[in-house]
């Protein structure tokens, strides 16, 4: 009866019950993340293709909703390091590092709280060890980085003040919903501090169509 409450009041089915699926695997989710939707499944896929061949693609997710691949000019490369931006529940870094186990994942966010998620979950699935948390805006925390590594993100993209069902509205951090007066500003910067960083080899990002 109070999960029926909760759902009366348009809280969202995977805050009540706690866990959400995401590429055929579950993981913990509650208010201090976003709950993980099947086009971000894309950005998956795409960042495993771009690892086989590299190359530049667009990907048609959901209606409005597009996943690019950038390749940024660097040749000659030995790809074995992911960044995940904005990871939140972790859903990204975690289903990549179980997919790939040879390639070393770090995942940053801006909100200590989605990092105490997304290291749940990766104890959940077993992949602790095998990624790196960092607390920091965009790619801020991996300016130090020497080594090749492909971006990969979810940023929010939803321009401000949009019209949204009280079940995003009212209960998702709206921190990871709303990109600016345009929606784009969180990706531009994104995109910025990609080409500007020595090494960037090149990106996988979700946003509008």
């Amino acid at each position: 009866m109070q999960w029926i409450e909760r759902r009366r009041k348009h809280e969202p089915v995977a805050y009540i019950i706690g866990e959400q699926e995401f590429y055929g695997r579950l993981f913990t989710v509650d208010r201090r993340v976003l709950i993980p939707r099947p086009a971000t499944e894309g950005v998956v896929r795409r960042a495993l293709q771009f690892l086989e061949d590299g190359k530049d693609a667009i990907d048609q997710v959901d209606s409005g909703i597009v996943v690019v691949a950038k390749e940024l000019g660097m040749r000659n490369y030995e790809l074995r390091t992911i960044v995940d931006v904005g990871t939140g529940s972790g859903c990204i870094a975690i289903t990549l590092a179980l997919e790939r186990p040879d390639l070393k994942i770090i995942a940053t966010d801006i909100s200590a709280d989605a990092l105490d998620v997304a290291r749940m979950n990766a104890e959940r699935h077993g992949v602790e060890k095998r990624i790196t948390f960092k607390e920091g805006r965009g790619l801020e925390p991996v300016m130090d980085l020497e080594e090749p590594f492909l971006l990969v993100s979810n940023p929010p993209y939803i321009p401000s003040g949009n019209d949204m069902m009280k079940d995003v509205r009212d209960f998702e951090p709206h921190v990871a919903l709303f990109g600016g007066g345009c929606g784009d500003e969180v990706r531009h910067q994104l995109k910025k501090e990609a080409d500007a960083h020595p090494s960037c080899i090149g990106w996988v990002m979700e946003g509008r169509a």
